[in-house]
């Protein structure tokens, strides 16, 4: 088995594989550790760190995170949705870690397991045998060297490099949500004190929305996902636009007074999209190299291992039981398509303005039908959905 790429999908994926006995190889084109964004967890996401066998080193980096809340632009009033109200009450929270920290337990973790792990390794061409009969892989390692790779089956986990996606011309942005994103690490944020510290908030303002995610070493993850309309009109450096961009929302300046830049602002276009094929006779598609999201969910990381847990369950049935290999596909498809469709199919995020009945004294339930702030999580997905995949509380239901 071959995979390409070594983040949470592939390494998960890689693991999985080599754990049920298969012979495996994983591509990574860097070395870890290295900068991801994509930093806030899902409640979902801790049960697969168990099955993987690396819940304790998670628990370790992370800070935990109880509940999700919603910023008004106007005047700093919040949303919050508890985890511990979703219907799984044993799942209450889940964590904020740093991808380059968690990225590097889990490709390690795949290395223990028996995987063969290969970094500074580019995927570069892949030829195909005809179904069921492998793939051929060329790669690139960093000193120009070029090595090829034969395999029954090969896992695409390259993220938004989307090896597969590209080459097999079956990429599709969501042209009702092509946005753009900027964002950097910052010292020195005011934070929630307590059991709230490690929440993640999410500030709305006219051009799309902010994340603000606190990491255990001090450091906040702060990113603006924006129209790119809107990133066309700079005129100054990326660093310059985004502490620009953050003083248009008074809510977040705020809680940044002070604080300073930890590293490069850096910034990404075309940020959701999603594949006409999740597999084929010898390739399968895992996490964003088959869909990217809008991140306002967190579910990029919960959605890429539960992907990577479903290609080796599917790869397993194809080749331990060939007869039923065309129904493990069609599984696998389905349940591709289950998730990212619900979000893509309307996330429309960052058109989204509060209705002000929703940040009107403690109200629970605004009964209202607009896409606004309280009522977001339900209306996308429905309120029972989107408690049972995110962990979101009762309180969204309209």
């Amino acid at each position: 088995m071959l995979v390409i790429g070594g983040g949470p999908a592939g390494s998960t994926a890689a693991g999985m594989l080599a754990q049920r006995g298969f012979r495996v190889a994983l591509l990574e084109k860097a070395h870890h550790p290295r900068f991801h964004i994509g930093e806030s967890l899902l409640p979902a996401n801790l049960p697969l760190f168990e099955q993987f066998g690396v819940a304790n080193e998670v628990r370790a980096i992370g800070i935990e995170k109880w509940a999700a809340e919603f910023i008004s632009p106007s005047d700093g009033r919040r949303q919050e949705f508890e985890f511990a109200g979703c219907w799984d009450k044993s799942m209450p929270f889940a964590y904020q870690v740093r991808r380059s920290e968690l990225d590097t337990i889990l490709i390690r973790r795949a290395g223990f397991l028996g995987a063969q792990v290969f970094e500074g390794c580019r995927a570069e061409d892949v030829e195909f045998a005809g179904e069921g009969r492998g793939v051929r892989v060329v790669a690139n390692l960093e000193d120009g060297t070029s090595c090829a790779w034969e395999a029954q089956y090969l896992v695409d986990a390259s993220g938004r490099d989307t090896f597969l996606g590209n080459r097999l011309h079956s990429k599709r942005r969501n042209k009702k949500h092509n946005s753009a994103a900027i964002y950097a690490h910052f010292t020195g944020a005011r934070r929630h004190p307590g059991k709230r510290e490690g929440n993640i908030s999410i500030f709305w303002f006219d051009h799309g929305w902010f994340w603000f995610i606190p990491l255990a070493d001090g450091a906040t993850s702060v990113g603006a996902v924006v129209w790119p309309r809107y990133l066309k009109t700079r005129e100054v450096s990326v660093e310059e636009f985004f502490l620009a961009t953050i003083a248009q929302c008074p809510p977040l300046a705020e809680v940044l007074e002070g604080a300073s830049l930890a590293g490069e602002v850096q910034a990404t276009g075309n940020y959701s999209y999603t594949c006409d094929r999740s597999c084929g006779g010898n390739y399968f598609l895992v996490g964003d190299a088959y869909a990217f999201i809008d991140p306002v969910f967190s579910s990029g990381v919960m959605l890429a291992m539960q992907s990577a847990v479903a290609a080796a369950d599917a790869i397993e049935s194809c080749l331990r039981e060939p007869a039923l290999a065309a129904s493990a596909r069609r599984r696998f498809d389905r349940m591709m398509r289950h998730g990212p469709r619900h979000f893509l199919g309307s996330s429309t995020a960052s058109r989204i303005r509060p209705c002000a009945r929703c940040f009107s004294a403690r109200e629970t339930l605004c009964g209202c039908r607009k896409r606004c702030y309280h009522c977001l999580p339900a209306t996308f997905l429905g309120a029972r959905r989107f408690g049972v995949l995110c962990g979101f509380s009762k309180c969204c239901i309209t």
